[in-house]
């Protein structure tokens, strides 16, 4: 490793509390046993026929090395149904992606919350001789205008995507570990991100590493000369917000019914409260099961029936 500081925290998946305390400090950490390589080694099976297939990047996001599995959702019943809908990272995303609002209906004082959804879920392999990426703030896909927090300390609520990368494999600084900047955070806009203030997310099999879709990052540059380096990576942002990849257009309906109301809700097959998603309005899932039951369309969000006084 090139240099020795900043250093990532390294918390154990069962010290939630430290991870949460992590993340507001440095803006991302690495979760020890967060997984198990059985898990790890499904969910690799899974990835490895799409990132056969996939063909090379021409632009600026990936370097051309680099392979990727969209949709990891849809086509990993393993990372759907033990990943993504796990409950540390609902912990995590409940803590600081979900959004929480007081409004008056009427005389009634209501309060909702959108909570995280996936943005996107896809596997990324880089190739022996693959380039760094530029480090970029993940969250530049929702225009956030990033106050500088330096002198505060973060601020609740000023972030709105979490996101989590599992290693396929060991990942180091040779083959590509990722480049994250602690602290960066709290940066305001006008502060571009440095190299010398990278440091990298070398991971066993099992760990996983959590960022806010705030902190400055980029893919490591593989200088090896026959390892590849897979990643499966999880995005969440608040419900309200349009998903970076398009699910609804990428799984049939057939399929979608199949898998845990936990996925479904947590894939975008809600609503964000109080009404935000919905199909001629029924929540997405049960459109797909045919419509209403019964005679009558009720409210999407029960939390908005009038109080007795109201009614």
């Amino acid at each position: 490793m090139p240099h020795a500081v900043p250093q990532l925290q390294r918390v154990d998946r069962s010290e939630p509390e430290n991870i949460i305390q992590a993340i507001i400090d440095d803006g991302c950490c690495i979760i020890k046993n967060f997984t198990d390589k059985e898990t790890v080694d499904a969910v690799n099976a899974d990835a490895r026929p799409y990132l056969d297939a996939d063909k090379p990047w021409k632009g600026d996001l990936f370097p051309p090395e680099t392979r990727r599995c969209t949709n990891l959702g849809g086509r990993s019943v393993t990372a759907r149904e033990k990943w993504i809908i796990d409950p540390l990272i609902r912990q995590l995303t409940e803590t600081f992606v979900d959004k929480t609002t007081h409004n008056y209906y009427g005389l009634t004082k209501h309060t909702y919350t959108s909570e995280a959804i996936v943005s996107i879920a896809l596997t990324m392999e880089i190739g022996p001789g693959a380039k760094a990426q530029r480090l970029h703030r993940d969250d530049k896909n929702y225009h956030i205008d990033h106050k500088d927090q330096t002198a505060t300390g973060y601020r609740a609520d000023s972030d709105v995507e979490l996101a989590f990368l599992i290693p396929g494999v060991k990942t180091t600084f040779e083959n590509g570990a990722t480049q994250a900047i602690p602290g960066s955070h709290l940066w305001g806009a006008s502060r571009a991100p440095k190299i010398e203030e990278v440091s990298y997310a070398e991971m066993d099999v099992g760990d996983a590493f959590v960022m806010l879709g705030g902190t400055y990052h980029a893919g490591g540059a593989n200088i090896t000369q026959n390892e590849k380096r897979a990643l499966h990576g999880l995005f969440y942002i608040r419900g309200y917000m349009r998903q970076e990849e398009n699910i609804y257009l990428v799984n049939k309906p057939e399929d979608v019914l199949t898998w845990s109301p936990e996925a479904q809700k947590v894939l975008g097959y809600s609503v964000s409260s109080p009404n935000i998603g919905f199909a001629e309005f029924l929540r997405p899932i049960d459109y797909l099961k045919g419509g209403a039951a019964g005679d009558f369309i009720g409210d999407l969000d029960p939390s908005q029936e009038p109080a007795k006084s109201e009614a």
